[in-house]
């Protein structure tokens, strides 16, 4: 069982805490909910079916963490979104716009419903499939992509506006 548990964290931790940072903007507090996600998935590992990829449980539980952790600190500004951009930066002028840009980019994010959020991190911060988030968050596959296809959409309005 602790081989097991080890190779989740080995599997997910990363995206857990990337997950866990973009919600809180916390390092530390993206540390605590990842930790408590693993201590939780350890202490319900008999209720695991092991014949079943992990990543849509762990996910699953991160999310509900997270979920809660918002809803008791929605006063809380996110600004990192660290591991979400691609883009690299050489020179000062383009450190200078990536941070301006992950800025931005937080602030659209956090202008989103919750519903659209939480897909688009999914994907893109937690690398899931839309099978995995449909797991995860126990909707149909439609109305996932419908809420990643509406996110998407109103995360490029706001950010193309400014409205920001």
């Amino acid at each position: 069982m602790q081989d097991l548990l080890q190779d989740m964290v080995k599997t997910y931790g990363d995206k857990i805490y990337r997950l866990a940072l973009r919600y809180t903007g916390d390092r530390g507090q993206a540390e605590d909910l990842t930790q408590e996600t693993f201590l939780r998935a350890y202490k319900n590992l008999n209720r695991f079916d092991q014949d079943k990829d992990a990543g849509p449980w762990l996910f699953k539980i991160a999310t509900n963490l997270c979920r809660n952790w918002l809803r008791d600190n929605r006063e809380t500004p996110v600004e990192s979104l660290e591991g979400f951009s691609q883009m690299t930066a050489s020179s000062p002028e383009n450190i200078y716009f990536k941070k301006e840009s992950e800025k931005e980019l937080a602030l659209a994010l956090d202008s989103l419903p919750q519903k659209y959020r939480e897909v688009i991190l999914l994907k893109h911060v937690g690398e899931m499939s839309y099978e995995e988030i449909c797991k995860t968050l126990d909707l149909q596959m439609s109305l996932v992509k419908n809420r990643l296809y509406r996110g998407r959409f109103l995360l490029r309005d706001l950010l193309e506006k400014g409205n920001v």
